[in-house]
């Protein structure tokens, strides 16, 4: 943090934080291409809680309490430090969308589908979330909400936001 602070950054982005799917909490090894075939990275961009801290990024990952006691402790170091966290979000789509909660709790209602029913693409993923829809657009906000308050972050980078309705990124603004 320092050394950040020698260099003037004023900023700090993080990629997605939160729980992501293709990466195995306990060995840190990734997966590419949701066939579960290893890969040497992972960017984060496979959402499956957004509201957890991505555990293989802890000490501990069987530990959730660890989690987000290192988050926040993260969080609070670089606000010391006069530097701002703005921390990358994807809630277009989801890592597996036949396994995600919102599918188990209504299944149909949390994406957007296509004329023959087969679900839209518009993430480039095959499971495009509809925050047009009342209840993901408010937990959207909830959850922007949540980071906000809980870990502090001051401020967020929405993956391709062109694919939320305008209404939802407007209230999430405001």
């Amino acid at each position: 943090i320092d050394h950040l602070k020698e260099l003037g950054v004023t900023h700090v982005h993080l990629l997605p934080s939160y729980d992501f799917g293709s990466i195995n909490e306990l060995t840190g090894e990734a997966y590419g291409g949701g066939g579960r075939v290893p890969s040497t990275y992972n960017w984060g961009y496979d959402p499956v809680n957004y509201n957890c801290p991505e555990g293989s990024y802890s000490t501990n990952a069987t530990d959730p309490a660890a989690r987000i006691r290192e988050f926040k402790q993260m969080v609070m170091a670089l606000h010391k430090a006069g530097i701002r966290v703005v921390m990358d979000v994807v809630y277009n789509h989801v890592f597996d969308l036949g396994q995600s909660s919102f599918e188990r709790t209504v299944p149909g209602y949390f994406f957007r589908y296509n004329a023959d029913g087969t679900p839209a693409n518009g993430s480039g993923c095959g499971n495009e979330t509809a925050s047009d829809k009342e209840a993901y657009r408010q937990y959207m906000i909830n959850s922007i909400d949540y980071w906000m308050k809980e870990y502090h972050i001051d401020g967020f980078r929405f993956d391709l936001m062109a694919i939320h309705d305008v209404e939802t990124m407007n209230l999430i603004r405001q």
